[in-house]
C-alpha cells in the first residue's frame, strides 16, 4: 500500500483516476481505519487530504458550506452553524467521543454511510446537498435524500472525491428536534430521528422533513410521516400516526440490538418524541 498527500484538489482526483478502486480517501481515518483493521476493504493507495487547506473550510454565508477536512468538532463548535443550522449541531455533538469527533469528518462520515452515523438523518431533514468531484466528470451535486442507497454504499463513484456538503438557509419559524436511542451515547444509534418542521401563521405544519437512521439498510427519509404531518394542527395525537408511518415505511435489518419489529416500533416511538421535542 502507498499513502499519498496531495496539495490540491485536482491532484487528489488525478491520483483516485490512476488507482481506481484500489485507492482509498482518507480524511480523519474514524471510518476507514476501521474497515481497513476488519479487513473489509482492501487499499492499494491511501489519498490523504490533511495537506489541501481549502477543504477545512466552513462558509455560513446565507447557505453553510462544510469542506471535506472540517472535523465533527469544528461544525459542531462553529457559532453559524450553531445558530443557522441547530439540527446538524445536535447531530454532530451527538457523534461518539470528544475524541472521534476531533479527528472524524462530516464528510468522512457521509461517504462511508453507516445506516446508524448520527449526521446523515440531520443533513436529509435538512434537505443538504452533497458535492462530488472526479478528473473525468467534473464536479456535480447530489441530494442528501438520495446520496445514501445501501448498506454503505452510496451514488458517489470510485473515482469521485466529496468535495464539501452544503445547507440550504432553514425556512423561516423552523424548528428542529434530533433525539436518539441507543446503549451508551457514544455508540452508533440503534434508531435516530432528525426533524424538521415548519408550523404557518394559521397554526397547521406547512412543511416537514424527517430523517431517520437505522430504520433501513441507509438513511432513510420518512416521506409518509411528513405527509401525515403537512396541513394537520400539531398535536400529541398527530404526533403518534406520524410515527406509526414512519414505522410502516422502515425497514430496519435484525442484529444484536434488536428484531426488524423492535426497531420499526423504536423508529415510530422516537419520530413521535422528536415532533413533541420540536414543538414543544
Amino acid at each position: 500500500m502507498r499513502y499519498f498527500e496531495p496539495e490540491t484538489v485536482d491532484e487528489a482526483l488525478g491520483l483516485l483516476a490512476d488507482h481506481g478502486d484500489g485507492a482509498k480517501v482518507i480524511a480523519g481515518g474514524q471510518s476507514l481505519l476501521i474497515l481497513m483493521r476488519e479487513r473489509l476493504v482492501d487499499v492499494d493507495a491511501l489519498v490523504g487530504l490533511k495537506a489541501i487547506e481549502p477543504l477545512r473550510a466552513i462558509e455560513t454565508n446565507g447557505e453553510a458550506r462544510i469542506g471535506a477536512m472540517a472535523t465533527h468538532s469544528q461544525v459542531e463548535r462553529d457559532p453559524g452553524i450553531a445558530v443557522g443550522w441547530p439540527l446538524l449541531h445536535a447531530a454532530e455533538a451527538a457523534v461518539s467521543t470528544l475524541q472521534v469527533r476531533n479527528r472524524g469528518t462530516l464528510c468522512g462520515n457521509v461517504a462511508h454511510a453507516f445506516p446508524t452515523a448520527d449526521p446523515p438523518a440531520a443533513l436529509v431533514a435538512s434537505d443538504a446537498v452533497v458535492h462530488l468531484a472526479s478528473r473525468a466528470g467534473g464536479e456535480r451535486t447530489v441530494a442528501a435524500e438520495d446520496f445514501f442507497v445501501g448498506l454503505m454504499q452510496t451514488e458517489a463513484r470510485p473515482e469521485e472525491l466529496v468535495t464539501a456538503i452544503s445547507l440550504p438557509a432553514q425556512p423561516a419559524g423552523a424548528r428542529t428536534a434530533y433525539v436518539k436511542y441507543a446503549i451508551r451515547p457514544l455508540d452508533f444509534a440503534i434508531v435516530s430521528v432528525a426533524v424538521r418542521v415548519v408550523v404557518g401563521a394559521d397554526g397547521a405544519i406547512s412543511d416537514a422533513r424527517i430523517g431517520l437512521a437505522g430504520a433501513a439498510n441507509h438513511t432513510l427519509r420518512a416521506t409518509e410521516a411528513e405527509r401525515v404531518l403537512v396541513g394537520e394542527p400539531p398535536s400529541p395525537e398527530l404526533f403518534a400516526r406520524a410515527g406509526q408511518a414512519a414505522a410502516r415505511q422502515a425497514e430496519p435489518l435484525a442484529d444484536v440490538d434488536g428484531t426488524v419489529d423492535y426497531k420499526r416500533r423504536v423508529a415510530g416511538i422516537y419520530t413521535a418524541r422528536a415532533l413533541a421535542q420540536a414543538l414543544g
